[in-house]
């Protein structure tokens, strides 16, 4: 129950509620349990302001009051999310409630800082209007250059276009080709484990890769034995031409 507990002040009396009567209306003799005279409130706190327990900003309170445009801030009020922007809160409020907004004027206008910023700004934002055209022009120019190269790479590029597609088809056939000899592939090494093994087995188990190693290693020594052989045949051919040839001549000369 403490946790829930409400303080409200009136005078220099203390009141704890529960939060359930914390809006509740104060009446004059539900307040007179409290305090013996509640006519003793101190006027510049009045009972709406005990009452509220929002924790609005003063700008959202003065707002939610009927007399809104009437209820004037006071001067050294400054919100709490513009702590920097003081002189231009200020400026607003002044501009908003005019004479009613008590403060002077002259305190408002803007120092020689905040001028030759202002001017520091101008020479980058705010550029004459010939320099304004003239970089729309230079832009608009730029624009159209591009967009004629465009146009030229366009047309170049449709005098290749045959060429392009034919390449294009070229390419598309050799992927083909090499999906269908990677499908054979696989195809042939499936049977051939099949026939080592007697039944069907995964590539990628341990007995089927060192069967396909031992494999290719022989493959590897057949290879190599098939193209000395080959060697060996184009060397004996290549010799008994030369022979041929040698015998050939001889009897040339004999007939001579």
């Amino acid at each position: 129950m403490a946790a829930s507990l409400v303080q409200c002040r009136f005078s220099q009396s203390k009141i704890y509620v529960c939060k359930k009567h914390r809006f509740l209306q104060f009446s004059q003799r539900f307040a007179s349990k409290y305090i013996t005279d509640y006519r003793k409130i101190d006027d510049e706190e009045p009972i709406e302001d005990i009452r509220d327990v929002s924790r609005l900003p003063e700008k959202l309170k003065r707002k939610l009051k009927k007399n809104y445009w009437n209820s004037v801030p006071e001067t050294d009020y400054v919100p709490p999310y513009n702590q920097k922007g003081i002189r231009r809160y200020q400026r607003r409020m002044f501009a908003m409630y005019g004479d009613k907004y008590e403060i002077n004027p002259a305190t408002l206008w803007p120092t020689k800082d905040e001028i030759a910023k202002e001017n520091h700004r101008d020479t980058f934002f705010d550029i004459p209007l010939e320099e304004s055209f003239e970089r729309i022009r230079l832009s608009n120019e730029e624009k159209a250059e591009n967009l004629k190269k465009g146009e030229e790479l366009i047309e170049k590029n449709m005098l290749k276009m045959k060429d392009w597609l034919k390449a294009y088809e070229e390419r598309k056939r050799n992927a083909q080709l090499k999906e269908e000899r990677s499908a054979e592939k696989k195809r042939l090494t499936e049977e051939k484990l099949y026939d080592h093994f007697g039944y069907q087995i995964s590539v990628n188990t341990t007995k089927a890769k060192d069967y396909l190693r031992d494999l290719a290693e022989q493959e590897k020594k057949e290879r190599k034995l098939q193209y000395k052989q080959d060697k060996q045949e184009r060397e004996r051919a290549q010799l008994k031409e030369l022979l041929h040839k040698e015998a050939e001549a001889e009897k040339e000369k004999e007939t001579k």
